[in-house]
């Protein structure tokens, strides 16, 4: 998404350009504003704006002398004129300067939208000039797996895709590396971020000629688009990748799937993995089934990762930071859609976890209470005993008494 600032000294055109123009639909996001040139370029290095729109005639420094002195430190910065005056020395003095148009207010919004969607190609244009083609690919696939990624990213990942793998027919299936940091051989010397450098490198040397595209995700996760015809090798390529670094973990979603849907892949991708790795340990080569919920909501998936690590780790001392961290959301907002994805706060969750599973402790084994206490997440015996009291109405003792096969001592 391309960075916009506008520069007018009236504010209600600055209002009226940043509520009526459908700027994010178009690729593009306001940074912010200013009232005249000078103003402007106090706030570039702040902003970094790929392209300014500003009037022409301001107090203090007009939209010229911006111009002239903005061309100077950034010559790459696009510069779109406007103004109430039909003069031709102005517009004369905006081709001197290279602008990319000079539009007359009224501004047209129509006008407007067609100019900036020409805009938005010469940046790309550019853009595509300053970095190969992969590594563009890569800084979007980066952004796609965000919670919220920029509106204008999916398009823009799926024409240099089209173009990098024809093979591809827009789908693509997911794969998931992990440097695993805590599986690392105390004889093993080497950093995490040294051995993700390592193995990313050799990502790239892998996949140079083959229709997959390896890029950074997390702080210690990366990912691989592949076109389906290349799943074939992913064994492969995990294989060579394990020289590199043995504790790494590859777990592969085999079923191509659109841009749209990659990630949920990935949180799918992260809970597989981690379920694989509480049994069976890391370094391996695994391939995903297919996810129980499906579907395409993101924080759907999200909450379902969440309520899977819980389902999974609930004799851990499992805090919200923790839980919010491993889902890459705010606290705040994991408690918000945890509530309205399943009814239960996150605390309510992993209570009914916790006392269910220690229930089936009670009844199916000869445990001690504080055993089982501490299994299912509690470091008192005596608060386990109050929360069980308070969802069953007995006490683990009671509870347990009541079963079948099973009588006060």
């Amino acid at each position: 998404m391309y960075k916009i600032m506008l520069v007018d000294d009236e504010h209600i055109e600055i209002e009226t350009l940043k509520r009526f123009v459908p700027w994010e639909e178009m690729g593009f996001e306001v940074a912010g504003t200013a009232k005249n040139g000078r103003e402007a370029l106090s706030r570039m290095e702040e902003l970094s704006p790929d392209i300014v729109i500003t009037d022409v005639r301001m107090p203090i420094m007009d939209g010229i002398q911006f111009a002239k002195a903005a061309k100077k430190r950034w010559p790459r910065l696009i510069i779109i004129f406007m103004s109430g005056y039909d003069d031709f020395a102005y517009v004369k003095s905006a081709l001197m300067l290279e602008a990319s148009g000079y539009l007359l207010k009224p501004l047209d919004i129509d006008e407007l939208q067609e100019r900036m969607l020409k805009v938005r190609q010469k940046c790309a244009e550019e853009e595509r000039s300053r970095l190969s083609s992969r590594a563009l690919a890569s800084q979007y696939a980066k952004q796609l797996l965000q919670e919220e990624p920029p509106a204008a990213v999916e398009n823009e990942l799926k024409e240099l895709l089209d173009e990098l793998f024809p093979g591809a027919t827009g789908v693509y299936s997911a794969m998931l590396v992990t440097i695993d940091a805590a599986y690392k051989p105390a004889s093993d010397s080497s950093e995490p971020a040294q051995a993700k450098a390592k193995v990313l490198q050799g990502m790239q040397r892998l996949m140079a000629d083959a229709q997959a595209l390896p890029f950074e995700w997390q702080e210690d996760r990366l990912v691989v688009l592949a076109a389906p015809g290349e799943v074939h090798l992913a064994e492969q390529w995990h294989a060579k990748l394990a020289d590199v670094c043995p504790w790494i973990t590859t777990c592969l979603y085999p079923h191509p799937v659109p841009l749209s849907q990659v990630y949920e892949t990935c949180l799918h991708l992260q809970q597989f993995r981690g379920r694989h790795i509480a049994k069976h340990g890391s370094g391996q080569y695994i391939e995903a089934t297919p996810a129980p919920s499906g579907g395409a909501d993101r924080h759907a998936a999200m909450v379902h990762q969440v309520k899977s690590l819980i389902d999974l780790e609930f004799g851990s001392a499992l805090t919200i930071d923790y839980l919010a961290e491993y889902a890459y959301l705010s606290p705040n907002h994991l408690r918000m859609l945890f509530k309205e994805y399943t009814g239960y706060t996150v605390l309510e969750y992993m209570t009914k976890v916790r006392m269910d599973r220690a229930a089936e402790l009670l009844r199916d084994t000869d445990m001690k209470i504080h055993e089982i206490a501490t299994f299912v997440g509690y470091e008192s015996a005596s608060h386990f005993g109050a929360v069980f009291h308070k969802r069953r109405g007995l006490t683990p003792n009671q509870y347990r008494n009541r079963q079948p096969g099973h009588s006060a001592p």
